[in-house]
């Protein structure tokens, strides 16, 4: 009868080893493979931003004034998301489909203009109305909003279904065009640009941008969207419109599902216009002059350490996407998380106001047309260059 065969196992010396290898081989495997995540976020990014591009040259062939969109994505101001703004143009054409082509790489979702449509937010004390300005013939918040307006739970989930959502952030030349309001003489060319579509020219059109005093390809469109700030826009648990955040139990019951839970962020859903004032040779070397800022395109692709140093992929009017990038802040040659301007903030992070140097205004006017596209006119009746 043959002796038993002695079966050798693993030391523990040996199970060591493999295991260290196994974790060096990881170590050096993840960043490849999230580099990788990061350049795929940003190629699907940039397609849909494309696609984008594509339905607003459809829209604009088939547009009476040559505007490429109809407004900005804003239910309170432009009028009924299903009918107006540039969502809503892209989805009747049979282009696109914002909200199922949003950025995989931001963490929010969810526009703003979504708590808007459904009811579920109250920004500050007094009705942000004024009737038939906005194609409303109410002055009633929750008589434009909400299932007041749009009906059963079954018409409410298909407004968002269809696609009514985006988490990109138009530019304010795209979507509301150069200032008209009463000019301050302090900063020529710059007018009121807060608020209301008749405080803009109009949308982005043929016409603007043949007499702009800049080129097509340095026109911003639009750009991954940052999160709203401040306590307006933050997700609360609750079924009643806050007037400091937004109702999950609202959201979640026009969608049809638990879309947003409390202490989400909402999209910003386009930019604040001509809010930062700047002097410097670049731009003439005149008199002080208020510039578009782009705090709301967030350059969130592939950032270095602490989330800062990344780049936006951008759509131009021409039709192209590119890449902004974030190399500096003002008074700072390090990325600071914004293009162009930087922003100031108080203790609890809400943003109060932006702020501007050179060299950050050369971060994004290398690539960006940041004053007015056209020359204004002055009550007096004289003209101020772009």
């Amino acid at each position: 009868m043959a002796p038993p065969r002695c079966q050798r196992g693993f030391t523990l010396v040996e199970l060591l080893v493999v295991i260290a290898i196994i974790a060096v081989l990881v170590g050096l495997l993840l960043p490849a493979l999230s580099a990788a995540r990061g350049a795929a976020n940003a190629s699907t990014a940039a397609a849909n931003l494309s696609s984008f591009g594509r339905g607003f040259a459809v829209f604009s062939e088939g547009d009476a004034a040559g505007r490429f969109c109809s407004g900005a994505f804003d239910h309170i101001l432009d009028g009924d998301i299903r009918a107006k703004g540039w969502v809503a143009d892209l989805i009747t054409a049979k282009v696109a489909t914002p909200g199922r082509a949003l950025d995989p790489a931001n963490r929010w979702k969810v526009s703003e203009t979504v708590a808007d449509y459904a009811g579920a937010a109250r920004q500050g004390t007094t009705v942000p109305l004024d009737g038939s300005d906005h194609g409303w013939t109410s002055t009633s918040y929750s008589s434009i909003s909400g299932s007041a307006y749009f009906g059963s739970i079954e018409a409410m989930n298909e407004v968002w279904s269809s696609g009514h959502n985006s988490n990109f952030a138009t530019t304010w030349q795209f979507s509301r065009g150069d200032p008209v309001s009463t000019l301050d003489a302090a900063y020529p060319g710059f007018g009121s640009v807060r608020g209301s579509p008749v405080e803009g020219s109009g949308p982005l059109n043929h016409g603007s941008l043949s007499r702009a005093a800049t080129t097509a390809a340095r026109v911003a469109v639009m750009g991954p969207a940052r999160a709203c700030d401040g306590p307006s826009f933050i997700v609360r648990p609750g079924s009643i419109p806050l007037r400091t955040g937004v109702a999950d139990g609202v959201v979640n019951r026009f969608v049809g599902f638990r879309l947003v839970r409390p202490s989400d962020l909402l999209a910003d859903s386009f930019t604040d216009g001509m809010n930062v004032v700047f002097e410097d040779a670049a731009i003439g070397g005149g008199p002080r002059r208020k510039i578009h800022e782009l705090s709301d395109i967030h350059p969130l692709h592939q950032p270095k350490a602490r989330g800062v140093g990344g780049f936006a992929p951008v759509l131009f009017a021409d039709g192209h996407v590119d890449k902004l990038a974030d190399t500096c802040g003002p008074g700072a040659s390090k990325p600071d998380g914004f293009i162009g301007n930087g922003v100031l903030a108080d203790p609890s992070g809400v943003i109060t106001g932006h702020t501007i140097d050179g060299p950050s205004y050369q971060e994004a006017a290398d690539q960006v047309w940041l004053r007015r596209l056209e020359t204004a006119t002055l009550p007096d009746g004289t003209t101020v260059a772009p």
